[in-house]
């Protein structure tokens, strides 16, 4: 016979949702997508299906929907608990954004989650060359052209809600992030470019690392280093000797990711897991009066 203070687990299916029907008319011609991807060095292409085994490996697979049900005699309660994906997500950028990596870490812990409809928005013009690729490789074929108030829209009309919002620009999309803490939709934001440490740039491929990075790289390549970066570029054993306990870093203040060579195309936003983009529900009641 069961304990009974032990939980009941049941997996369910996630419920269906889709775009507002207008938002068909912003697609993305597919022969855009398709020309970008031609035109990107294979070993580009390459980094960004690493960066994407990477994440699998980092964050694995959920667990999709989940219930659980505990009754507790001694105590007298019973708790019911519900973990599922969020209906839906959308990834949105500028025009400028041309980080493929970094767009490709903004997509796999919504896809990593089970997120059933996944679609990105430009803002205000077409995607770069690097953002297409980026989402083709992840996956993403939604994807849609829109001003600010379309994209408002878009948050505000898709169905079931709330689902998920996150923002990669550079203050150009304020108003959004706004318009969804008024819809109460939980939104992540890159606000600005991430400082990058690269204290031995000949041990890595630049060239990919320009097409993974964007604009953050030429900051990387000045003088100056940042004083807290949010990665920094190490060979392999230094990287393995960042992350040993009490040890010294090598270099002060170095950020607490650590990337080696071949991890070009990988990058983790801070904060941006698979957990951010699941719905989790709790109830509780006195066992008393219960329907069994």
């Amino acid at each position: 016979m069961p304990d009974p203070r032990q939980p009941e687990l049941t997996l369910e299916t996630p419920s269906s949702a889709c775009w507002p029907e207008w938002a068909e008319e912003a697609r993305l011609d597919d022969a855009l997508a398709a020309s970008a991807y031609e035109g990107t060095p294979p070993s580009c292409r390459a980094a960004l299906k690493t960066g994407l085994a990477l994440a699998h490996m980092h964050f694995g697979q959920s667990p999709g929907c989940l219930r659980e049900g505990r009754r507790d005699p001694h105590l007298g309660f019973w708790r019911y608990t519900a973990s599922f994906p969020a209906p839906w997500a959308v990834l949105a950028f500028t025009p400028e954004y041309t980080a493929a990596a970094r767009l490709t870490a903004a997509c796999a812990p919504a896809l990593l989650a089970g997120v059933p409809l996944v679609g990105a928005v430009c803002v205000g013009g077409a995607p770069a060359s690097p953002a297409l690729v980026s989402l083709e490789l992840s996956g993403v074929e939604d994807i849609f052209l829109l001003d600010e108030t379309g994209l408002c829209a878009l948050l505000e009309e898709s169905q079931p809600g709330p689902g998920r919002l996150v923002l990669l620009h550079k203050g150009e999309l304020d108003n959004v992030a706004h318009a969804a803490r008024t819809l109460g939709l939980p939104c992540h934001e890159e606000r600005r470019a991430p400082a990058l440490n690269l204290p031995d740039p000949d041990a890595f491929d630049l060239n990919i690392l320009a097409f993974a990075q964007g604009d953050a790289l030429e900051q990387a390549l000045e003088a100056a280093r940042p004083p807290l970066p949010a990665a920094i570029y190490l060979r392999p054993e230094a990287a393995r000797t960042h992350c040993k306990p009490q040890s010294h870093d090598p270099l002060p203040c170095a950020g607490t990711l650590a990337l080696s060579p071949g991890c070009e195309g990988f990058w983790l936003h801070a904060g941006l897991t698979p957990d951010f983009f699941m719905v989790s529900r709790l109830a509780f009641g006195p066992l008393q009066g219960i329907q069994r």
